[in-house]
């Protein structure tokens, strides 16, 4: 487009100085648009580049919760496990103490009771 305005001007030399003016006017005022419209690319450029920036930082953001969630939920499930597994060794060790304990005391009872009957049948039998 430069071009075909380059080829329909004349030397200023043959123009007088209101064509001169006019002339002039124009190419400033193209240079000025041209370099207007440059400017809001240039804006528009560092926009996009900023909001894609701010939703990387976001998705980044979302990303770390996540896996941030994930580790707590772990180490939640980690620890209740081992109050489950300690409960579970607890409750059979009492139940294992208390097999232990009924057996001696049934032990223990049955020994008595043959001493004591014992006891009594040979008093029994002396009388």
């Amino acid at each position: 487009m430069a071009e075909n305005n380059e080829s329909k001007r004349v030397n200023p030399s043959e123009q007088g100085i209101l064509a001169v003016s006019v002339e002039s006017a124009a190419q400033a005022t193209e240079k000025t648009l041209g370099a207007w419209f440059g400017i809001v690319r240039d804006v528009r450029g560092e926009l996009s580049q900023r909001a894609l920036g701010a939703i990387d930082w976001v998705e980044g953001t979302q990303q770390g919760f996540v896996r941030l969630a994930r580790s707590v939920v772990k180490r939640t499930d980690d620890v209740v496990t081992a109050w489950i597994d300690a409960n579970e060794q607890l409750a059979s060790g009492v139940v294992r103490t208390l097999r232990s304990t009924g057996q001696g005391a049934t032990f223990f009872a049955s020994r008595t009771a043959a001493s004591l009957t014992s006891t009594r049948r040979e008093n029994v039998a002396q009388a």
